[in-house]
């Protein structure tokens, strides 16, 4: 087998370009400007009508633009549309990098939620073999495993003993799946799927004072039904306090749902393959390195490492451009062809309608490369090749374009406090309706409002009341911890929280924790009759989800609903005093019953 590089190394290989010039090119030329200069020194030796040496001149003029016109094509056109193309090539292996991170992403997100959470904590503490069935019938059902496209759930113990697993295919209706990696004796690398296996065992109380802390592991496993992305994070409870109790798994299947998916952010084909040992693996390079690209090639193979660290798939990209375009193309016979007719016309407009729009390609490529700026070309050129070359270009960059605009379409953040705005908060809360009326789930909303602030601006002017919500909202902020929880300012002193399926005494001690932490904060507030600082008034509505009852209602009045019972208990928590909380709490099937009620009838 040859090396690229002694390949590349042959004289006959060289790439044409006027900085790598082989013996025989040089040659070649040299004969050409030899035969012009004997042509000419011939036409010279006798007497010819005005129209023979007219038509040997334009015929000797013809011949040396030919000449000229091909040797630019080889070394210099040719070359910079392959390092154009090659750019584009670059472009779809950055995009199937990014495109494999983002589609890896909720698996963690939706595991690091399973795991620290109350409800798992307490299923691994408990001994009711009865509690533990409830917890596995009714938190892993197959609707679970579709909702959240994932193919298994395997909880673990502390000394690696499976406690409780289940697979099922996301996307089929009914089809069961038996994994066998819980088989430590035949797959003993499968014990890697232990977050705490590069910690000190048996792990250690100790405060996991940011969500980033917790120990969690992800990457790829092997399974037989075909590779899977696996998330594992260590189970804690809901605050991240109290001792490790195990850790949880979620896996999803790379199968052609996955590809198709996959294959459609890359804007080009992506093939997934196992590793064999036909593969030369030292010269394979691993997924999210060796971005750039020596050469043009019809593909790009990267591989992905297993659980342990070895090979395990191979994802080969089609690129959109396979080849540079052919030296004698349509347009060179063209350009020749109308020479033949304007050789001086055409000398003139050569570098107008050639040189500058291969230039100008270059340099926006170059430019856009530079600046990390994605824009689409804007110029036309007359030439087939570049045509080719601005179209595929402008359709990554669409694509691209496309998934960058959704992406911050997705974001909501208030400009002032820097976390999420109103709109944000109810696109959140329209997911908590959904799943309060659809698979039971509660939640609960706070509103909280800032005591006396319209004095606190009088006293100290607007900037000083700018910088005081910036400090509640760091505040409030800091007591939620799970990734489903959300803080929003509402609007003016006004800002609105969510907590998904929290239990009551826990949410007591929250919202004690919530007033007890602007005690902690002191803030100074000249003007507040409830306190020498910034405090809140809190007013909370439950909202508890009834068991096997199905709401018939639309999800959004469940929202309003628990918004307008909240702003009551605010105003009772303003009523008894101010810098203390007013908690209600109602069900959906008392939701329900009120959304079925006349208004009237409600007096």
């Amino acid at each position: 087998m040859y090396d690229i590089n002694t390949l590349y190394n042959k004289p006959l290989s060289k790439p044409t370009s006027c900085k790598n010039l082989d013996s025989r090119q040089l040659l070649s030329f040299t004969r050409v400007i030899l035969c012009f200069e004997r042509f000419l020194i011939i036409i010279q030796l006798k007497s010819q009508t005005f129209n023979q040496l007219q038509l040997k001149i334009s015929l000797a003029i013809f011949i040396l633009f030919a000449s000229a016109v091909f040797a630019y094509r080889i070394w210099v056109q040719s070359p910079a549309i392959e390092r154009s193309l090659i750019k584009v090539s670059e472009q779809e292996l950055v995009a199937l990098n990014f495109a494999f991170e983002q589609m890896s992403r909720p698996l963690h997100t939706i595991n690091y939620d399973y795991a620290v959470w109350d409800r798992t904590y307490s299923y691994m503490r408990s001994k009711s073999v009865a509690a533990k069935r409830y917890y596995e019938q009714h938190e892993y059902p197959d609707d679970t495993f579709k909702s959240l496209k994932v193919d298994g759930v395997f909880i673990f113990d502390n000394e690696n003993h499976i406690v409780f697993n289940k697979g099922f295919r996301h996307n089929s209706d009914n089809e069961k799946l038996q994994f066998d990696l819980v088989d430590f004796a035949k797959s003993p690398e499968n014990k890697l799927l232990s977050p705490l296996n590069k910690i000190a065992f048996p792990p250690q109380e100790q405060p996991y004072t940011h969500p980033s802390s917790v120990p969690t592991k992800s990457g790829l496993i092997a399974t037989k039904y075909g590779p899977a992305l696996y998330n594992s994070s260590s189970i804690l409870q809901s605050n991240r306090a109290g001792p490790i109790m195990g850790y949880i798994v979620f896996i999803r299947l790379i199968d052609e749902e996955f590809m198709a998916e996959l294959s459609k952010y890359t804007a080009a084909g992506v093939e997934m393959s196992q590793v064999t040992a036909s593969d030369d693996i030292t010269q394979i390079p691993y997924l999210g390195a060796g971005i750039h690209l020596d050469k043009l090639q019809a593909t790009t193979e990267r591989l992905v490492r297993n659980i342990d660290g070895q090979p395990l798939i191979k994802f080969t990209l089609y690129h959109t451009n396979t080849e540079p375009p052919a030296i004698l193309g349509s347009g060179i016979y063209i350009l020749l062809a109308e020479m033949s007719v304007l050789l001086f016309l055409a000398y003139f407009l050569y570098s107008y309608f050639l040189v500058q729009p291969v230039r100008k390609l270059a340099i926006d490529i170059e430019e856009m490369d530079k600046s990390r700026e994605i824009r689409k070309l804007k110029h036309r050129y007359p030439i087939t090749e570049l045509v080719n070359v601005a179209t595929h270009f402008n359709a990554l960059m669409g694509t691209i374009q496309e998934q960058t605009k959704q992406l911050n379409e997705q974001v909501y953040i208030d400009k002032l406090t820097n976390i999420p705005n109103r709109r944000g908060f109810e696109q959140r809360l329209e997911t908590y309706c959904q799943l309060l009326a659809r698979q039971q789930i509660g939640f609960t909303l706070i509103i909280a409002d800032v005591d006396h602030f319209k004095e606190y601006n009088d006293t100290l002017g607007h900037l000083a009341g700018d910088e005081a919500l910036i400090k509640v909202a760091e505040t409030l902020s800091q007591q939620f911890y799970r990734a489903d929880d959300i803080c929003a300012r509402f609007g003016g002193e006004e800002f609105i929280m969510l907590l998904r399926d929290i239990p009551d005494e826990p949410l007591l001690r929250k919202l004690d924790g919530i007033i007890q932490a602007f005690d902690d904060l002191a803030f100074p507030h000249p003007s507040s009759s409830s306190a020498g600082h910034i405090t809140v008034s809190l007013g909370v509505c439950r909202v508890q989800a009834v068991e096997e009852f199905e709401f018939k209602g639309t999800a959004n009045i469940i929202g309003q609903q628990a918004a307008l019972m909240a702003d009551h208990a605010l105003y009772q928590a303003k009523k008894s005093g101010r810098n203390q909380y007013a908690k209600v709490t109602i069900s959906v099937a008392e939701i329900a019953t009120l959304e079925a009620t006349p208004p009237d009838s409600r007096l």
